[in-house]
């Protein structure tokens, strides 16, 4: 183990930093590309919001890049772009600014990627009318009234499918919160309320 020692001891602080965020973070892919390959995770996971602004959906938002698909793919292609130039001999004033763009690159086309497995997914033979009144829990926070849009996994046929959600709460109803569907807007979006 002499050899890591000496080979961590001989990179810049830059370098030992980019490490630092580029193993983890790899790892981190690993293990959610298995679960996907095995089922055990939705490849739709990630959650995204479509409008941060709270008006009317729109087909991608700045939302849909921060999935957790997303934050991994970014730190994993930022962290191994920099050390690698760096380690080539690139400065670190030029090293940088390159792998952020090329992180970002990768993190906006994991987003479309998300954002088109989902169409998909809610494409097929599912009539979005036939959730009116079914139960669900949160996925991720739905805001107040009006203020944007949050995410809900509903079962439909033996699954459970992740559709935008609103309410009608003047308070945030957080994560992990069991709520029925109450009405559905253009879009696929849902209206639901907590269960009572």
């Amino acid at each position: 183990m002499a050899w890591f020692g000496d080979w961590w001891s001989g990179l810049s602080f830059a370098e030992q930093a980019l490490y630092c965020v580029a193993l983890p973070s790899t790892l981190l892919l690993i293990v959610q590309t298995i679960l996907m390959v095995i089922g055990a995770s939705d490849g739709d996971a990630g959650g995204d919001i479509s409008d941060l602004g709270g008006g009317i959906p729109s087909d991608f938002g700045l939302g849909s890049l921060f999935t957790l698909q997303g934050i991994v793919s970014f730190l994993c292609v930022f962290g191994w772009t920099g050390a690698l130039m760096i380690g080539g001999g690139v400065p670190v004033f030029l090293s940088l600014p390159a792998a952020f763009l090329l992180g970002f690159a990768v993190m906006y086309g994991v987003a479309k990627f998300i954002r088109f497995t989902s169409k998909m997914a809610h494409s097929g033979n599912l009539d979005v009318k036939n959730l009116l009144g079914e139960l669900g829990t949160v996925y991720l926070v739905i805001p107040p009234k009006g203020e944007g849009y949050g995410k809900v996994m509903v079962q439909t046929s033996e699954r459970y499918v992740e559709f935008d959600a609103v309410s009608e709460e003047e308070r945030q109803i957080p994560g992990d919160t069991p709520i029925r569907v109450v009405d559905i807007l253009g879009g696929n979006v849902l209206v639901v309320e907590r269960q009572k």
